[in-house]
């Protein structure tokens, strides 16, 4: 199990010996990839945008090395073998300070047969990461788990390994050359130059969305004249409008369309943040359902999530938010609202006096500016009921602003309709703007407005 190949060993010989490093006392941070230059254009206009190499691979690479050249060290004195191990909650977490020393790295031989299956698995994830740095090539974390399957228990085990050895050595998950499967679609008039050679146009009319490549493989972009990108929560809503070739014939002009399928994974966010970089003066939008997920999706491309937040590069600050909202969903509310407000004081799971009660600031209780009506099908036929764990969410989501200290207008925009969906105990997918399967107009308007 604890081979190390002849190409490692020899690169290994040329460092000096070292113990494994101290673990890391608070979340780790770096240099950002705004301070790299982007382009070697002159020009912020010019439509081919060039994407730096990730330079923090060496440092990466630096790092395991001298800690697999501590275990070799421990093995040949006959010494106990220690990984530093620690968690983006640990991190978090200033309790746990006061915890031993010990908790902080895991041992073999451990004090049981499960930290000795930990320091297994941690360590093969180490290897892999290393040989992977030294060929240059990109692993995924579903290949670690599919070919060492005796040794994880789950997909999500090999999931959190990677994330908290990334975190514990002060680098991005993507900076150990390992990644997540594809699973962002990506469809418009753009042209990605990979660093192999290839090039993947993204706008073929045969194609209803091709799959993102991780940022890193990109070694340039060709954005054409595309002047928008829009972030489109349902992957249905994403198929139906490259289908159409929207991008291609909206009012407002050409743009690409992007979806994580979901809730974004960290390829996607990373793509999407890089973009957002290289090319600021490209105005972005998320299209999300209107219900508490929906918000809380916007917020994690926007601001980051937790879990991930010692991740850098993922997030765009100036996301705007294109819908839904309760205007959209609310045609008519003078013919709806009775309904709409007696349904909510039946509903089952948290009362709205409860989440009213979690919603009370001074500072963010201050509504947003209504946006234009739009006369469209009665909602009473398309909005559902919050379920317990919608108002739960809610309840989440504006903890989450109270704990960032967030204030800003669109901070209370996201505050002010996630106190509306409470109280009218109401949410919608995009499909309730929809013009029987053709949600063009909507969206015509919607980008027309911003």
């Amino acid at each position: 199990m604890y081979s190390i190949t002849t190409r490692s060993r020899s690169r290994l010989a040329a460092a000096p010996p070292s113990v494994p490093p101290s673990p890391l006392s608070s979340a780790p941070s770096s240099s950002t990839l705004s301070s790299l230059p982007l382009s070697d254009n002159t020009s912020q206009s010019s439509s081919l945008v060039r994407i730096p190499s990730n330079d923090r691979h060496d440092g990466a690479l630096s790092q395991i090395e001298k800690l697999l050249e501590s275990i070799v060290d421990s093995l040949a004195d006959g010494e106990e073998l220690a990984i530093p191990y620690r968690t983006a909650r640990q991190g978090g977490d200033h309790s746990t300070q006061s915890q031993e020393r010990r908790s902080d790295f895991v041992h073999f031989p451990g004090r049981n047969a499960h930290e000795v299956r930990r320091f297994e698995a941690i360590f093969r994830i180490l290897e892999l990461s290393h040989e992977a740095l030294l060929s240059g090539n990109l692993i995924t974390k579903r290949n670690i788990y599919y070919q060492n399957i005796d040794l994880y228990k789950s997909q999500n085990m090999v999931d959190e390994m990677v994330d908290n050895i990334a975190y514990t050595l002060g680098v991005g998950r993507e900076d150990l050359n390992i990644v997540a499967a594809a699973r962002g679609l990506i469809f418009g008039p753009i042209t990605l130059f990979m660093r192999g050679g290839d090039a993947l146009q993204c706008g073929l009319p045969t194609d209803n969305g091709i799959l993102l490549p991780s940022i890193h493989s990109v070694e340039s972009i060709q954005f054409n004249e595309a002047k928008w990108l829009l972030i489109i929560e349902k992957e249905a809503t994403f198929r139906t409008l490259a289908a159409s070739e929207y991008p291609r014939n909206s009012p407002i002009g050409p743009g690409i369309l992007v979806t994580a399928k979901g809730f974004p994974d960290l390829a996607t966010r990373r793509f999407l943040s890089t973009v957002h970089t290289a090319r600021p003066q490209l105005a972005m939008f998320a299209l999300v359902d209107y219900d508490p997920h929906g918000i809380a999706i916007l917020r994690t491309y926007k601001t980051g999530s937790k879990r991930l937040e010692h991740e850098e590069n993922v997030t765009v600050p100036t996301l705007r938010w294109l819908g839904l909202r309760s205007s959209d969903v609310l045609a008519d509310t003078r013919a709806s609202n009775d309904q709409t407000l007696r349904a909510s004081h039946s509903s089952q799971g948290v009362s709205s006096q409860e989440s009213s009660n979690s919603l009370q600031n001074g500072d963010l209780d201050r509504r947003p500016s209504k946006r234009p009506r739009l006369q469209r099908r009665d909602p009473r036929n398309s909005a559902a009921l919050l379920t317990r764990g919608d108002r739960k969410k809610a309840v989440d989501v504006v903890k989450d602003i109270y704990a960032n200290g967030e204030a800003d207008d669109s901070t209370r925009e996201q505050f002010g309709e996630l106190q509306r969906m409470l109280m009218l105990n109401i949410k919608a997918e995009i499909q309730v703007v929809d013009d029987f399967g053709d949600i063009t107009n909507w969206l015509d308007e919607a980008l027309r407005r911003e």
